[in-house]
């Protein structure tokens, strides 16, 4: 088939691929029935059944039909960050990485073909002595010819936020074939032996999938005795900068993020926050955030649970969301109502 240029990833469908994979928290454990020692996620193997639009997109998959099938084979170990300038404690967290195939792909022609890519994510958290979440970073970086790109997201809980419990009570029930998902879309996790569970279910926004017919997902994620974590490099500091920009021109590179916050009317702002000092400004947009008719992300809690890879959630504040693009990246942040960055976004394509 003619290789299609699949364009720039929309924004918040990439966070949702690194919920698909089952990356955005912190080091998960397995209970073993054999010892209390706790285990941690070392692989995750298996296939997904594309069936939502949100799945499709975040692949890049826009111009193709609903339904093809991605296989993964990600490993995944844990990090620990130095060079973090303004952290309490130091941040630990994971690593995925690995291969994506997605095949059966059928194009708006009824032509056929795959797509194959490499994902790389690195996942850090920042905690209080009593394990509350100060401040947590993730980066993305999808690398598929066209389709690649890279992403840093980095969110500052404050006050700092609750951790949710580890255990599976809260978010599952036990039936005679294992554990179900109490909420949100159908999550089945069954023991195969002492260091390995088997996940199958639903993607959220798919039509074809429930409990009783198909599932979407089929996975393994396999378990191993904690691991010393590897060092990396700290993701890098964000700046505010004066800015006297007046180009008229609206910022489009996160606008799929901007479509899901309620925003009032826009507002002035003389402020940009962006990762490098020397970056070429080319256009900005700021709005005032309607916190009370903005939904909080806690996004597939379930199925991050599953895997081993507790999950998260984000309470939109009050404040103001702002794009800024630059001739190098786009960027997204948001500053609540004492004027503190609490959520920044940086997209390099």
């Amino acid at each position: 088939m003619e290789k299609k240029a699949f364009g720039s990833i929309p924004a918040w469908e990439m966070l949702v691929l690194v919920v698909v994979v089952g990356a955005s928290l912190s080091i998960g454990m397995a209970e073993s029935d054999v010892t209390e020692q706790p285990l941690e996620v070392t692989a995750i193997s298996g296939t997904m059944r594309l069936s939502s639009r949100a799945s499709m997109d975040a692949f890049g998959l826009q111009d193709f039909e609903l339904g093809p099938l991605a296989t993964l084979d990600l490993s995944v170990y844990p990090i620990q960050s130095q060079g973090c300038t303004q952290c309490e404690n130091v941040p630990i967290g994971f690593s995925i990485n690995g291969d994506i195939t997605i095949t059966e792909l059928v194009d708006d022609a009824g032509r056929s073909g795959r797509v194959e890519g490499s994902l790389n994510i690195t996942y850090l958290r920042e905690t209080t002595a009593s394990h509350h979440i100060i401040s947590e970073w993730f980066t993305v970086d999808w690398n598929a010819g066209p389709a690649s790109s890279h992403w840093v997201v980095m969110l500052h809980h404050s006050p700092p936020k609750w951790m949710p419990s580890q255990g599976f009570a809260s978010t599952f029930l036990e039936t005679q074939f294992g554990f179900e998902s109490r909420t949100g879309p159908f999550v089945s996790v069954s023991s195969l032996t002492d260091t390995s569970r088997g996940i199958e279910g639903c993607l959220p926004g798919g039509f074809s999938c429930s409990k009783a017919t198909q599932r979407d997902f089929s996975m393994v994620a396999t378990f191993t005795e904690p691991r010393t974590p590897t060092l990396i490099a700290h993701p890098a500091d964000w700046h505010s900068v004066n800015t006297t920009q007046t180009s008229e021109e609206e910022p489009q590179g996160l606008e799929s993020i901007r479509n899901i916050l309620s925003l009032d009317q826009p507002v002035a702002s003389s402020v940009a926050w962006s990762p490098n000092l020397n970056a070429s400004l080319t256009s900005m947009g700021t709005w005032d955030i309607n916190a009370s008719n903005t939904p909080n992300f806690a996004p597939m809690s379930s199925f991050f649970q599953a895997l081993g890879l507790p999950s998260t959630s984000y309470d939109v504040p009050d404040g103001t969301w702002t794009e800024a693009d630059y001739s190098e990246y786009q960027t997204g942040f948001i500053l609540d109502d004492q004027e503190n960055l609490v959520l920044t976004i940086v997209r390099l394509d």
